[in-house]
């Protein structure tokens, strides 16, 4: 559960609720950004949908396990690279930070996101393959789902303006090959961090309510509120609205 000063779990459910315990899991607030969408908004919208049960249930804890073995993790690491700007750190621990930060968020993004996307959409593994492989399957599936045809260049730019790379680094990281380290050194400045971090959850919350939204019954759809017009108090993205009654 989110809280404005950190994040709770029930670690014993037996017995009456005033008897459950609770302890801190993560000393983030629940009111950022990615906690909100992703671990409050969505299973919202995947109960909306005609995903059932049993897979349902699979399904919303594939979306929380992203944020709780994914983007918190890393999240963490980027709060100690905000930290670090004004630590005398030594290089290689300073270097440590970015790079593990860098591990965990792929991680988030490659493997935890496409097991959630999986249940979905079972071909939807093309967004990580070489470029004529992830071509073809973007092809087939946008025969499939004629609909969407206009995410093709949401996904060809997300490719180019950071997966790709990346991707590249987070292999270097874990094969140290003969690339010149300087074609990386901007994933060692805090700005890079933030701005990547940024781009990733962002990505993923796109996914998953593009994909959630697939799922929904024939005649509604989601709508994305102006950021202007959130409630503060409960800052949700998407509201629900039936075809033909609503403009998205």
């Amino acid at each position: 559960m989110g809280g404005g000063m950190g994040i709770h779990v029930i670690s014993d459910s037996t017995g009456e609720p005033v008897n459950w315990k609770i302890k801190r899991f993560a000393n983030i607030s629940g009111s950022e950004e990615f906690v909100t969408q992703l671990m409050m908004e969505m299973p919202e919208l995947v109960d909306a949908g005609t995903i059932y049960e049993p897979e349902r249930q699979k399904l919303k804890e594939a979306i929380a396990q992203i944020c709780t073995d994914g983007l918190m993790p890393a999240f963490e690491h980027l709060k100690s690279i905000r930290a670090s700007k004004v630590q005398n750190l030594p290089e290689l621990n300073r270097k440590q930070l970015y790079e593990t930060f860098t591990i965990v968020l792929w991680r988030a993004y490659k493997d935890l996101m496409q097991t959630a996307t999986k249940m979905m959409e079972p071909e939807f593994g093309f967004l990580f393959q070489p470029d004529a492989k992830f071509e073809s399957g973007l092809a087939k599936w946008i025969t499939k789902r004629p609909r969407h045809a206009g995410m093709a260049d949401y996904f060809r730019q997300r490719r180019t303006e950071w997966q790709i790379d990346l991707g590249n680094f987070r292999n270097y990281l874990e094969h140290r090959d003969e690339t010149d380290p300087v074609r990386y050194a901007r994933y060692y400045e805090p700005a890079h961090a933030e701005m990547i971090f940024d781009a990733v959850w962002r990505t993923i919350a796109d996914l998953m309510a593009m994909l959630v939204s697939m799922h929904l019954p024939s005649n509604a759809m989601l709508v994305e509120i102006p950021t202007a017009q959130r409630d503060p108090v409960r800052p949700r993205r998407f509201r629900f609205a039936l075809r033909g009654l609503a403009k998205p």
